[in-house]
């Protein structure tokens, strides 16, 4: 048997699950082959992460990008965003250590994934991520993440007309929780909410980091926008709703920014929340091929657990939970305050 046969064979065995069957070939052909070497790491990288041990599976990625730089070219198809990415060093990043929402040191690794196995990878970002996991928020966060996450990402998409209905069902779900019409939107993306707040009747305005979303907002569409940071925002005027749809996740410190909601929020006013559910039946369903394990821009992955524990501690009180139909995996959340 060849060498690329012995490998082919592993794969194989990789493929159906038998991972120490795989990795003890993986492990020989090391010995008799430099060039598989760093194949042959990344595949033990990828069995130890789905065995357990992701801290191992860390050092073994880099192992194999640091060996052959071009290797996600062979690990991804030739039309895939990521083929002609080439590892050029790790570049500084921030590192978090503790608990974010409870402040515990007792912080153990979870998952390690490759990020250019993913679509749309921005070699902005290191590309491996290691996921801490606090037991007793049952809250999951990224070890290691740049400090400006959106630096690079101003390309505004186009709204998909799709999504107004889905938005409209929201508002309405909402508003029975809401007292007045005035909206204000954290993150307005490509619009779709704003829009679908519009046509209904609502005094809507929102923000975005992304200063091209707030243009194509404003002059396409006429709508009331500003760039901002959600945290560093500062408006005399409390809102009725709230509307955070996939911000929570790439923050931080959520803390801060859930703290800020509830400072903009009117006394009788909702807030409604999407996020990823680390925890949802989706994920635990599809396991190591979610897309939300090598999503490059989010920071912190709620549970229900440790999202209403977030809620609790920023005065607010969780009304209505739902599985999100926009996005898989997700959980959308309407509290009220305290």
């Amino acid at each position: 048997m060849t060498i690329f046969e012995e490998f082919q064979k592993a794969d194989a065995l990789y493929d159906k699950g038998a991972y120490g069957e795989a990795a003890n070939i993986y492990l020989e052909l090391m010995h008799k082959d430099n060039q598989y070497s760093p194949f042959c790491h990344y595949r033990l990288a990828a069995i130890s992460n789905n065995t357990g041990d992701p801290l191992a599976a860390y050092d073994l990625y880099y192992k194999a990008f640091s060996e052959k730089p071009d290797i996600i070219s062979n690990m991804v198809h030739n039309d895939h965003s990521s083929s002609k990415y080439v590892f050029n060093g790790n570049k500084t990043e921030q590192e978090m250590t503790v608990c974010p929402l409870c402040g515990n040191t007792s912080v153990q690794p979870k998952w390690c994934y490759p990020l250019p196995e993913a679509s749309g990878y921005n070699s902005f970002f290191n590309p491996i991520r290691l996921w801490m996991y606090c037991e007793p928020c049952h809250h999951l966060f990224a070890r290691y993440f740049p400090e400006k996450l959106f630096i690079y990402n101003d390309n505004p998409r186009t709204p998909n007309p799709s999504f107004f209905s889905y938005y409209s069902t929201v508002l309405s779900r909402i508003s029975q929780y809401s007292q007045g019409m005035s909206l204000f939107e954290v993150g307005i993306g490509a619009c779709e909410c704003l829009l679908a707040a519009q046509e209904i009747g609502f005094d809507a305005f929102g923000i975005d980091v992304i200063d091209k979303h707030v243009i194509m907002a404003r002059e396409n569409y006429g709508l009331n926008a500003e760039t901002a940071d959600f945290v560093e925002f500062e408006c005399e005027k409390k809102f009725d709703i709230i509307i955070m749809g996939d911000v929570i996740e790439h923050v931080s410190d959520p803390i801060i920014a859930m703290n800020k909601a509830h400072s903009l929020l009117a006394d009788n006013g909702a807030l409604w929340v999407s996020t990823p559910n680390f925890d949802s039946a989706f994920s635990i369903a599809i396991g190591h091929s979610d897309a939300m394990k090598r999503q490059q821009y989010h920071l912190n992955y709620f549970s229900r657990h440790s999202f209403y524990k977030l809620l609790d501690m920023c005065g607010f009180m969780p009304v209505d939970y739902s599985i999100s139909s926009h996005y898989n995996g997700s959980m959308e959340v309407i509290a009220v305050k305290q």
